[in-house]
């Protein structure tokens, strides 16, 4: 991003690796502005035709000095479209900030800049001294428990887990078959878009949707659930004291990585006691989440980890080893783990 070459070179060598370093720590400036434009909604006042940014700073009521030099840096990494005279317009990567785009990143790149996420990850190097997340760094409790006390924050979470499980529920779906389940329980579940989702692919099925209180209490306006809603059922609790009972097939989509082995351990451990009793044969736990590779390579996975790292009271991505063991200590196997077309896969367990 700061390595300069001559602009006439048809060569662009790799950049020397004190440019590198520079070029990670001037990625703040972009995350900062992609957020800012997501959280004023620049995306919805443009499409794929060229307007000019004084027109875009009038319609968004905003300074258009300030957002012509923010969206002439992000064009130049490809999430705008800079034409001549000052105009802008959507790119394809742009079109995902628009809030009526079915698989809209907006909400999650609003949430990523939120109070409780900078209060965190500004705490990161007291973090890896001293093994303790951020939230309970910042405030001497966890995340969770912060929402509890900051509603619109926990709007912006929940929202961008939506927007998240949007982004992989058609992937999982492809490689997930609940033929032959009656009844199946999103632990975790949040406002029902994945529950709704499986259940809308399985029309046989039955479905639970088991959170919280204060976060199922948002499930009927959330607007996910209205389709399947007679094959539904919603149920409020914490899954580290109880599970939905009667069911043949518990469900987790990025649950588990919130939480540290014992934890996760609980969790498990109350379904497996469930499927003992309902259908220890056929029953099912099944996990999606991503699965940390044995080699050096850069994936999500590793990237999502440091996220658990700072966020979550002891989360963390795991390897295909790890998730074996943590089965094993909740007396389940893990019997498959199927990869799918996005970074998230399919773990499945049974007795």
């Amino acid at each position: 991003m700061i390595f300069i070459t001559n602009m006439s070179d048809n060569v662009h060598p790799a950049p020397p690796p004190e440019a590198q370093i520079m070029q990670m720590l001037f990625s703040k400036m972009a995350f900062f502005s992609l957020s800012a434009v997501a959280r004023l909604g620049i995306a919805d006042h443009l499409s794929g035709n060229p307007i000019p940014i004084a027109d875009l700073a009038k319609a968004a009521s905003v300074n258009e000095d300030f957002l012509f030099r923010v969206l002439r840096m992000l064009s130049s990494t490809g999430i705008f479209a800079e034409g001549p005279a000052r105009h802008f317009a959507l790119s394809p990567s742009a079109e995902f900030l628009r809030s009526d785009h079915p698989r809209s990143l907006r909400a999650m790149a609003i949430m990523f800049s939120d109070p409780w996420q900078i209060e965190s990850y500004s705490r990161i190097d007291q973090c890896i001294r001293t093994g303790t997340d951020g939230p309970t760094l910042a405030w001497g409790h966890h995340g969770f428990e912060y929402f509890k006390t900051h509603p619109a924050e926990a709007a912006n979470f929940h929202a961008a887990m939506s927007s998240f499980s949007s982004m992989a529920t058609g992937a999982i779906l492809q490689v997930a078959s609940f033929t032959g389940f009656r009844r199946i329980a999103d632990c975790g579940g949040g406002h029902g878009f994945f529950l709704s989702r499986i259940l809308a692919q399985s029309p046989d099925l039955q479905g639970v949707l088991f959170d919280l209180p204060e976060v199922v209490s948002g499930a009927e306006s959330g607007g996910h659930i209205a389709a399947v809603k007679d094959r539904l059922t919603i149920e409020s609790g914490s899954f580290f004291e109880r599970v939905p009972e009667a069911c043949d097939a518990y469900i987790m989509k990025h649950i588990v990585h919130n939480w540290d082995d014992g934890s996760a351990r609980r969790i498990l451990s109350l379904m497996r006691d469930q499927l003992a009793t309902t259908a220890p044969e056929t029953g099912r736990v099944f996990l999606c989440e991503m699965v940390v590779p044995d080699s050096p390579a850069p994936v999500p996975a590793k990237m999502l980890d440091i996220e658990m790292l700072v966020v979550t009271p002891g989360g963390r991505e795991r390897t295909a080893h790890e998730f074996a063991k943590l089965f094993e200590s909740a007396g389940l196997r893990l019997v498959s783990i199927t990869p799918s077309q996005s970074p998230i896969c399919l773990l499945e367990a049974s007795l």
